[in-house]
């Protein structure tokens, strides 16, 4: 699992007119899935699938429990966690601004991924 350039997404991301937040999306689901040691939701190719076909409308959901999915990672690491972090990103991305729930959740990732760096359960790498 690999850390990602928070800045970098969200430019690639615009640059190419949406095409690598797809890329991200799904990586962003398998990472949080690997993090928790469960499937929380439905994998990040169906992810995709459920969000074009429901015109989006999965997409909230997905980020509610992306939301209660990285909670779960940081309190089985004994890490510090927001419990609303879940409607937090609903509620940026009714207001147009789900690629900042997005980088929100990027952090989060990389911020599980440096404990575990510093704990000793995983190797160093950065994408």
């Amino acid at each position: 699992m690999e850390k990602k350039n928070i800045a970098l997404a969200v430019v690639l991301s615009f640059v190419t007119c949406g095409i690598y937040g797809f890329y991200w999306l799904y990586t962003m689901t398998e990472d949080v899935h690997r993090l928790v040691g469960r499937q929380t939701t439905a994998s990040g190719g169906l992810v995709i699938l459920f969000s074009i076909v429901s015109c989006g409308i999965y997409l909230l959901y997905w980020f509610y429990k992306m939301g209660e999915s990285i909670t779960e990672a940081k309190e089985q690491r004994g890490m510090r966690v927001e419990n609303s972090a879940g409607i937090l990103y609903v509620i940026l991305t009714i207001f147009a601004l789900g690629v900042v729930a997005e980088a929100l959740i990027q952090s989060s990732i990389n911020d599980i991924i440096d404990h575990d760096v510093n704990n000793g359960s995983m190797a160093p790498t950065v994408a």
